[in-house]
Parts: C-alpha cells; structure tokens; sequence
C-alpha cells in the first residue's frame, strides 16, 4: 500500500493540528500520544501520522494510538529518530513498504498494528504501579507547597460578563467533550450559562454554533478564529510572573486580562470563576484521573484535588455525561 500526501510537521502536536488537512501526513515528535491530540488528529481525516518518538513508552496505558488505528489511519515510528533532519513542512511525501520517500531519500519507518497495541496496553497496565507511586508522592508534596496559595489575594479580571450569582459551563479539550458538549444543549438553552473556553475548549463552543463568552488559558491552542470571535480573553498568568500567552494575543492585536493563579489553566479557571461568584460550575473534558494527567505529561495533580475540595458541590463534572443517553 502507497500512501501520498503532503507533510505537515511540528515538535508541538497542538500547533500541528491547526494546519493539517485530508491530504496531510502529520509528522510528530509526542512521545505517548494522548487521547485529546489523537481525537483531534483524527477529526482532521489525515493521511497518516509519522511520530519520531515512540507511540507507546510502555510506562502507563496511552490512549492516543488506538483512537487513530481505530479511525483506521496508519501510523508509524521513525525509527533512527530522524525525521525531523530530512523532512520540511509541506514537501511531497510517500510511505511505501514502510519507508518514507521523498526525492530519493529513504527514511525506515515501524507500523504500530491495532495487535501491537493491544499487545502494549496489556504490558503497560502491568507498568503503571511504578508510575502511580511517582504520582501520588508529587501530588502529595505540591499539596503540602501550594495549599496557602489558595487563599493568597488575588485580582480578579475585569470583564464585561458579569458571572456573579450564575452558572458557569467550562470546556476543555478532553476525553469525548464534543459529545458531552452535544448532550448539554438543553441544559444550555435553558439556564443561558457562561461559556468558559479552556484554550482550545474555545474551538469547541464554535464548532458546534456557540459563541464563547471567556476563552482562558496559556493560547497554546485556541484557533485564532476562535480568540477573534470570543467575547471576552483572559490569560492564564503564574505566580512567578510568567504569562505564555500574552505574546501572541498581542501579535493578533486582542484584548484580554489577566489572572494569576497556580496549578493548571483549568484549575485556575475553576477558581476564577468560584471567587467571581458562579452558582454553580459545570466541566466538560476535564482532567481528572491519573491517565488524563500522564499524558499531558503532568507528573501530579496537587492544584486539581486542592481546588476540588475547595469549591465542593459547586463543581459538576460532566465528563462521560453523553454514556447516559
């Protein structure tokens, strides 16, 4: 089988997505692909997906490649880890009999078989007691460092929407959250919450005809037609003064606010929204179990338990929600 396409590549899976299309191959370097990335790679309908890392390390049960083999779209290993040597964005590529060609040059790849990673989920599942007891231990440090950062004073950002005294639904990018999104619609219709995009959670709301009114988070992967069409933008800064994001809302020439808080853009959106005053805070996508955390390459979740014991009954996790219908 000959496989022909046009090479999109990035060392960020996250950037990558913004550009590929149905007659891509996406070239990548993401070592234990996760499910959110390979959900996206595959609403893409790409060729094919070339990693020069490996799919599956082995340390824990990844989802990413069995999303892809099960939207049957091939993938492979780099195998002398060097693609990004030879390979430039938008050169014409073929894979044939497990090699890369391009203009006479041969780069060998490995096919990763629904088999093998069947194969691999079974070793990992064996593995992950190792990487639990690393996780559990940092997760407990960072609770005993970050628990007075909760209630440090902190500005809230200034904005038009006014979430005092209503519900909030916040979106992130996760396991099944377009479904769950789909499922909520009434629940939207009939309590008109605020619509709190994580980053690219942003993209969500727009796909499916909602207009954000907050997208948060770092930016690393929001569209830019989304940030263009959210009504307002608030960037995630850290308590040492580093604010990824800032950058390139100032390049589009956007308008945000800030919010400096610990843990994750998540997190800090959570808890922007309780102090702000929300009724209620409903998630979508959200992080957390111990897998969601691995593979964003998250070695514990400190921030997410502290503030979940924090805003209590006022957070509702609907991940999963769209399984009950």
């Amino acid at each position: 089988m000959s496989i022909i396409g046009i090479a999109k590549i990035d060392y960020k899976t996250k950037n990558l997505i913004q550009r590929v299309t149905p007659n891509d191959i996406a070239i990548i370097d993401h070592e234990d692909l996760d499910y959110t990335c390979a959900y996206s790679l595959a609403s893409k309908k790409v060729k094919a997906v070339i990693n020069k890392s490996q799919f599956i390390s082995g340390k824990f049960p990844n989802r990413g490649p069995g999303i892809l083999l099960d939207a049957q779209i091939p993938i492979y290993e780099n195998i002398n880890h060097n693609i990004f040597d030879f390979i430039k964005e938008n050169d014409k590529i073929e894979i044939k009999e497990n090699l890369l060609l391009k203009s006479g040059l041969k780069v060998p790849l490995k096919a990763i078989t629904k088999n093998q990673w069947d194969k691999s989920q079974k070793i990992s599942q064996k593995n992950i007691q190792k990487e639990m007891d690393l996780f559990i231990d940092n997760t407990l440090y960072y609770m005993e460092e970050e628990k007075d950062e909760l209630f440090l004073p902190r500005k809230l950002p200034t904005l038009h929407v006014n979430i005092q005294g209503r519900p909030v639904l916040l979106v992130v990018r996760g396991h099944h959250y377009i479904d769950d999104l789909m499922k909520l619609s009434g629940f939207i219709c009939r309590n008109k919450p605020i619509l709190i995009g994580i980053d690219g959670g942003g993209d969500g709301f727009c796909s499916l005809g909602y207009t954000p009114d907050i997208i948060f988070g770092d930016m690393d992967s929001a569209s830019d037609d989304a940030l263009k069409k959210t009504k307002e933008i608030v960037v995630h800064s850290y308590l040492n003064g580093r604010c990824p994001g800032e950058k390139r809302l100032k390049r589009l020439g956007l308008a945000y606010e800030k919010y400096s808080c610990f843990g994750t853009s998540e997190d800090a959106a959570i808890l922007m929204s309780y102090f702000m005053g929300a009724s209620i805070i409903v998630t979508v996508g959200s992080h957390n179990n111990i897998i969601d955390f691995l593979e964003k390459n998250r070695k514990g979740m400190s921030s997410t338990i502290l503030i979940r014991m924090l805003t209590g009954s006022k957070l509702i996790d609907a991940k999963g929600f769209f399984k009950l219908f």
